[in-house]
């Protein structure tokens, strides 16, 4: 353990060595202080703000990493299915169409911005989907949702909002059905993550990530 907690990455670059820090390990998985950064700007450019590099930010960043690492493990484990590259190279061309209107260019441009290449957005697009087809292949589908749930959702949530005469709650059932799974299947992935912290250790080699 101590040979891996002294661990670092390193890469040749312009005749210098580049030294990638790692920060935490996760069971047999590691973050790098490279991964944490990336994970930053990776959130900014998609949500639109500048990238803040505080220590606040940098835990925040980190713990995400830890359940996406730990995920994958079980994701690995049980050999759920991962996206192709032809899938994958879809859900960029969908991405830019949407939020750059097909403009490959100023896409890339934006990217660059944040300290990103395009390869970096495919790649956290199809992690992010990868992730989402492991929630719902391991936990939707234990997810039971009654009358008297669909009942109480659209008594409580929708029908005070409907302005007289609007639709009943059949008009309503599949988008309540929807939302209770999503609700409660988070619920059973954040519970799953908590028992795989207990499980695998988690060690912060850099002690400010540290809860």
């Amino acid at each position: 353990m101590k040979t891996l907690s002294m661990a670092i990455l390193t890469a040749a670059a312009a005749g210098a060595v580049i030294v990638d820090r790692v920060a935490i390990t996760a069971g047999n998985r590691m973050i790098s202080d490279s991964e944490i950064d990336q994970r930053i700007r990776l959130t900014a450019f998609e949500s639109g703000r500048q990238p803040a590099f505080d220590p606040s930010a940098r835990k925040k960043a980190a713990d995400r990493l830890i359940d996406e690492k730990l995920i994958e493990n079980e994701m690995d484990v049980g050999h759920y299915p991962r996206l192709t590259p032809e899938k994958s190279q879809g859900l960029l061309s969908g991405y830019a169409k949407l939020y750059f209107k097909g403009d490959n260019k100023a896409m890339e441009a934006n990217l660059a911005s944040y300290g990103l290449t395009v390869d970096d957005l495919q790649q956290d697009l199809a992690r992010e989907q990868d992730l989402l087809t492991f929630v719902s292949l391991r936990f939707r589908p234990s997810v039971q949702v009654t009358e008297q749930d669909v009942r109480d959702y659209f008594q409580k949530n929708i029908q005070p909002k409907l302005p007289p005469g609007s639709g009943g709650i059949d008009d309503y059932r599949s988008q309540i059905e929807t939302d209770i799974t999503t609700t409660r299947a988070d619920a059973e992935v954040n519970s799953w993550l908590k028992e795989q912290r207990k499980r695998y250790r988690i060690e912060y080699l850099e002690k400010d990530l540290a809860p």
